[in-house]
């Protein structure tokens, strides 16, 4: 019995596959917890009062969320999952994103159209992006999506990842100290959830949702802080309704195209689900 166990434990590791380690649900909310405190209420730290989500990543250095990002590789070191996504996309899958990345290429145009902050301030909002992009992907589509898998089937993974994902930007109230702001984005961070999972899923690759999720991140924040350079300051000024809406009107047709993506998908299990390695 031994001997067959490790003959199928060779044959699935010469088919390239990762093996899969056990998460319980404890420690799954014990590793979310660490890194939200890390990133939330690490910005408490190191910022003096409130302060925008544009101005933390286009000032410098985001310490918060690099310290972040190395805590989940130090996790994923320690217990050794290596069934995370962290591979290359399966071969003729990123065809299949050819919506998501027409609305970005859409949201590069009208970010250009309004102005680009000067090339600095680009690029330091690049690299943050990256991190956030990084760390936020590891931990929602990565740890707690995998670990998920593991008890429950797969739909329930689904809206409990996008909806813990939401959850967590409600407690960006307390870096911006808005919290009627930080509820929108959180909706609008659930539906984003949907499109990263999809992602995630039909590409079998992290990677590609960690680049997808950087890059929209990265366009947002540079049309943001172009805008602001184009306007002059206004003392009291409080967003309109369409400032407020517009989270939902960008991330609304990539969520509804990461629901066909997901379509059956609980009847046949996706390339880059763990359960189907």
């Amino acid at each position: 019995m031994a001997r067959h166990r490790q003959v199928n434990k060779a044959l699935i590791q010469s088919d390239g596959a990762e093996p899969r380690a056990s998460r319980n649900l404890a420690l799954l909310l014990a590793i979310l917890v660490i890194w939200t405190i890390i990133t939330i209420f690490g910005a408490r730290l190191i910022y003096s009062g409130d302060v925008s989500l544009g101005d933390v990543v286009k000032t410098g250095i985001a310490w918060q969320i690099l310290a972040a990002a190395l805590y989940l590789v130090c996790v994923i070191w320690f217990f050794n999952w290596r069934d995370l996504g962290l591979r290359g996309p399966q071969a003729g899958t990123l065809r299949l994103l050819w919506l998501p990345f027409l609305i970005l290429g859409l949201m590069g145009m009208l970010a250009i159209l309004s102005g680009l902050p000067p090339v600095p301030v680009v690029v330091m909002i690049l690299l943050n992006t990256l991190l956030v992009g990084f760390s936020e992907e590891v931990m929602f589509r990565g740890v707690f999506f995998s670990g998920l898998r593991d008890r429950v089937s797969i739909w329930p993974s689904i809206l409990w990842t996008s909806v813990a994902f939401g959850a967590v930007h409600v407690l960006n109230g307390f870096v911006t100290g808005d919290f009627g702001m930080a509820t929108i984005q959180a909706f609008a961070a659930a539906a984003s959830g949907l499109v990263f999972i999809a992602i995630r899923l039909r590409t079998g690759s992290l990677w590609v949702a960690i680049a997808y999720h950087a890059l929209w991140d990265w366009i947002l924040f540079i049309g943001i802080a172009g805008a602001e350079g184009a306007v002059p300051e206004q003392v009291n000024a409080t967003p309109s309704i369409a400032a407020m809406l517009l989270p939902f009107t960008l991330v609304l047709p990539n969520a509804l195209y990461a629901l066909w993506l997901l379509r059956g998908v609980g009847r046949s299990l996706p390339l880059g689900d763990p359960k189907a390695i």
